[in-house]
């Protein structure tokens, strides 16, 4: 999450049009290069499971070298014939994805199985004969078809930051005056003294989507390096200072792959949805809490849910910013663990009068926020935040 002094810093020199048009060149560079390095030859891979097979005859195979000022790179080049309907075509496409990579071994492994001369199958596009392929499998090569997620990445994220800052920076020259003396706004659909469905911060489903691309993103990058890695070991000369080095990124790779496995399940777990009335809470007042399940409400052996007040301030150490995090409050809402008080119920709860109201600004935050686990044996539990308001006592209204 970007921090206050970062956006003043990068608004304070340009404007948010130019930084906006400078990530755009990074995001459209990754979506053309995902479309021609993924997109495109994926769309033909699967197309190709339903060409036409035929016998081809290998003319030529050889390990191309590709040399430029990093080094070399090798590819597996192919000519070879066939035949369709009577008339003799010729093609030199090997696979659908066209990249050069280290590990001349491996290349010459595959040139091996294809000698001069040699009759092997190939599928051919039965409305455009002229396109064949050796090879409609994937290969790890298909893996830096991955890379360009770095670019959409930094361009998506870029763009995002500098309408932020924008519009921060708007608010900064233009104040305004705030809409709530807390500095944070009301619910959405919360009416004074009235009731609100609370919305969890973040969807299972959210969540879940979130881990897909983060995994995807890590491991695809990580797993380049480690092809290479892997390729060392295999030739003979393994590279014990790489392999070493890699091992954390691993690590958290496969941890990022066990999370995005334990919230697929989370999916099917039966979901809680809480009324609080009233919808905005009042220090030292009491507030009433509804709930009910859909799905099977008698999977979970616990439902607990606490009301938390936490405490997040900014601040500068050189050149870094830190964010300190201190919970003052911890009132239990909920406890159940039979049955039929699981399944649906209503509580009560009092909020000291002494404790600190909701508050937003630009260094400091008091945020209050219901937290839920649902507890599920021989499963994973859920556990999910509901942000809620707390006005002072005595404010009548959320604009004071």
């Amino acid at each position: 999450m970007p921090t206050k002094p970062l956006s003043s810093r990068s608004t304070a020199g340009q404007s948010p049009g130019c930084l906006i048009l400078f990530f755009s060149v990074f995001l459209l560079a990754g979506c053309a290069m995902f479309y021609f390095l993924i997109l495109r030859p994926g769309r033909e891979m699967l197309a190709s499971r339903f060409w036409r097979e035929t016998t081809c005859t290998v003319l030529s195979s050889q390990v191309a070298e590709h040399s430029d000022s990093d080094g070399s790179t090798y590819s597996v080049e192919v000519v070879y014939t066939y035949s369709l309907d009577g008339r003799a075509y010729q093609s030199d496409r090997f696979g659908f994805l066209k990249v050069s990579s280290s590990g001349y071994d491996g290349k010459a492994r595959t040139v091996a199985r294809y000698p001069p001369g040699a009759r092997v199958p190939c599928w051919v596009d039965p409305e455009h004969p002229d396109q064949a392929v050796l090879n409609r499998d994937l290969s790890w090569e298909w893996l830096f078809g991955l890379l360009p997620l770095v670019f959409i990445a930094v361009g998506g994220g870029g763009i995002v930051f500098a309408i932020r800052s924008g519009r921060r920076a708007r608010a900064a020259a233009f104040p305004l005056a705030p809409a709530s003396p807390f500095g944070i706004e009301p619910p959405p659909g919360a009416t004074p003294g009235g009731p609100l469905e609370l919305k969890p911060q973040m969807s299972p489903w959210g969540k879940f989507l979130g881990l897909v691309f983060v995994s995807l993103f890590w491991n695809g990058i990580v797993s380049v390096f480690v092809f290479q890695v892997v390729g060392s070991w295999r030739s003979g000369q393994p590279n014990g200072c790489a392999s070493a080095f890699l091992l954390p990124f691993v690590l958290v790779g496969l941890g990022l792959i066990f999370g995005t496995a334990r919230q697929f399940l989370v999916l099917f777990n039966p979901r809680p949805h809480f009324t609080l009335n009233p919808g905005v809470l009042t220090t030292g007042g009491t507030g009433y809490l509804q709930w009910r399940f859909t799905g099977r409400s008698g999977r979970v052996s616990r439902l607990t849910v606490v009301l938390e007040g936490r405490e997040e301030a900014q601040y500068r150490r050189g050149t870094n910013t830190y964010t300190d995090r201190n919970t003052f409050a911890s009132i239990p809402v909920i406890a159940a663990a039979e049955p039929y008080t699981i399944a649906n119920g209503s509580t009560s709860f009092s909020i000291p009068s002494e404790t600190a109201p909701s508050f937003k600004a630009s260094h400091n935050k008091i945020l209050w926020s219901l937290k839920v686990c649902c507890e599920i044996p021989g499963w994973p539990d859920s556990d999910d935040e509901y942000e809620v308001l707390v006005r002072p006592a005595g404010a009548s209204s959320w604009s004071g």
